[in-house]
């Protein structure tokens, strides 16, 4: 099972926040009190503000009470983000920019791009200029987040160009030069987490380009390679997972319902044989500079891989949500729900019982999200709600029955 990111730092003030119980308009006045107090001179007052602002756009959906606020809330947010004194502030307006495009709703696509426009230079420019990793960590997590919710293609290959370089050059301009061989690690695992998160954004839906899918591949596959050697467990999994979700996405691009062909001729990697073989040592690594624990998640998560990239089958994680399972299948929306998981923690599962945003991005209907003790009327489940990976699964699993009943068949008519 792909591995979820690590924790975030223990922020008190944030726990606090989300042990107190929000009754009625209470929460949404203590929303407009904290942008409002976001205004104050008082470095301590803008970390309290912003603990507060992330906790309650965790625990709701508020793009009504926000609906009036999106600009000057990301002007505010923006200006704590190139706070330089402190550390706290500017990982917590990452953090909140995030949130409040996942919180954004119904807003016009011509207002959301120009949000996303107005805070794309303050994350890049604090990814790189920032001395703090985690401050680092969270500018490029949210550039991922928030233009695979606002950005248009262009922005996603330039957001994927940056990111990437970071990857190659070993950060090289991102002000890395004090950063512990850790900490560099920490850098370059968020920048294989994010690098995932826009690939899957350009090319996991829509109309692909298999041509520029493949251009991207070769770019990038000799680098994610070279990473499967690092001494970092979390840079061999986030390397792996993003090596897992270029092939299913190849797999589906160059694959048919009418060619019984997995890959097509013309999209097969050269190095095939020696990537899988050394993804299945990963699998079954039992080095002892690592602990019990490590050993065993590295090859848990490697399994699914090696199975993923040799035999085609990815794996399924499962959420239970309003009384009914709902199934996330395939390394794309796992990946994805990692990453709304990573900003949101508990809170994701509010946002998926009622963000409409999370459930174009996952391809669920609302009918889903009802009482245990209601009927589904699969009649609501419309073809568009389905992922290309889920109508690949559908197909493939037809196929196989189709498969077994000719068999019986054939079997009965011998006997």
């Amino acid at each position: 099972m792909p591995t979820r990111y690590s924790k975030r730092p223990s922020r008190k003030d944030q726990d606090d926040e989300t042990e107190e119980e929000d009754f009625g308009i209470a929460w949404i006045n203590r929303l407009n009190e904290a942008i409002d107090d976001l205004q104050t001179n008082r470095t301590s007052v803008r970390e309290e503000s912003l603990a507060s602002i992330v906790s309650l756009l965790t625990k709701h959906y508020a793009a009504e009470p926000l609906e009036q606020r999106n600009e000057e809330l990301l002007s505010l947010l923006r200006r704590s983000l190139s706070k330089s004194g402190s550390a706290k502030e500017s990982t917590l307006a990452a953090q909140a920019i995030a949130l409040s495009f996942v919180n954004h709703g119904d807003v016009d696509l011509g207002s959301q791009d120009e949000l996303y426009q107005q805070i794309l230079p303050a994350l890049k420019t604090t990814a790189k200029n920032a001395a703090d990793v985690h401050v680092k960590c969270n500018c490029l997590h949210t550039l991922a987040l928030t233009t695979l919710i606002a950005g248009s293609d262009i922005d996603t290959q330039l957001a994927r160009e940056f990111v990437f370089d970071l990857i190659e050059t070993e950060g090289l301009d991102f002000n890395a030069e004090e950063l512990s061989p850790q900490q560099l690690d920490q850098l370059i695992c968020m920048g294989l987490r994010a690098y995932g998160i826009l690939f899957i954004g350009m090319f996991y839906e829509g109309v692909v380009d298999t041509d520029v899918l493949w251009e991207e591949v070769e770019k990038v596959m000799p680098m994610h390679e070279l990473l499967l050697e690092s001494g970092d467990k979390d840079v061999r999994t986030a390397t792996g997972e993003n090596i897992a979700v270029i092939f299913e996405i190849l797999r589906v691009a160059s694959s048919s319902e009418d060619d019984d062909e997995e890959y097509s001729e013309e999209l097969k990697y050269d190095n095939m044989d020696e990537l899988v073989r050394t993804l299945r040592e990963l699998s079954v690594e039992s080095s002892r500079r690592q602990s019990k624990s490590s050993r065993a998640e590295q090859k848990s998560v490697f399994r699914d891989i090696v199975k993923s990239v040799e035999d085609g089958v990815s794996p399924t994680e499962e959420l239970k949500i309003g009384g009914r399972v709902i199934p996330f299948r395939g390394w794309a929306k796992i990946l994805l729900l990692n990453a709304f998981r990573y900003t949101m923690g508990q809170g994701l599962h509010n946002h998926l019982r009622s963000n409409d945003l999370l459930r174009r991005i996952f391809r669920y209907p609302a009918s889903y999200i009802r009482p245990a003790d209601a009927e589904l009327d699969d009649s609501d489940v419309s073809s568009r709600m389905i992922s290309k990976l889920d109508r690949q699964f559908i197909y493939d699993e037809s196929k196989k029955l189709r498969s077994k009943q000719l068999r019986d068949a054939r079997s009965r008519k011998k006997h």
